[in-house]
């Protein structure tokens, strides 16, 4: 739903077997998402800010995705999942802070 992007991060990976790793975007930024290397990115990372401009809960918590591979983020926004190219990820939720990427959990897939 509307807002809720770290929710649906946490059911991907809760259906995915991982299980669950909650709070907001910003919560999941701040305790695993480590570098904005591009050439680090693998699929299955999250990729997080902890603020955007977007809306009122934006700025407060962030937004996140997860990096599916190819180049290409899947992410819940304004109530529709939406696959989005890195490179236009980067540059539509990178105006207010820099977006990193890293193991939701700490925990490695692959």
């Amino acid at each position: 739903g509307v807002g809720f992007c770290a929710a649906w991060v946490t059911n991907v990976f809760v259906n995915a077997g991982v299980g669950a790793i909650y709070g907001n975007a910003c919560d999941m930024y701040w305790a695993y998402c480590y570098t904005s290397d591009l050439s680090a990115i693998q699929p299955g990372m999250i990729i997080a800010v902890p603020t955007e401009p977007y809306s009122y809960a934006a700025i407060l918590y962030g937004h996140i995705g997860i990096y599916i591979g190819n180049g290409l983020v899947r992410h819940s926004a304004s109530g529709y999942v939406i696959t989005q190219s890195l490179s236009s990820w980067i540059s539509e939720y990178g105006v207010t802070s820099t977006p990193r990427w890293g193991w939701l959990g700490g925990i490695v897939l692959g």
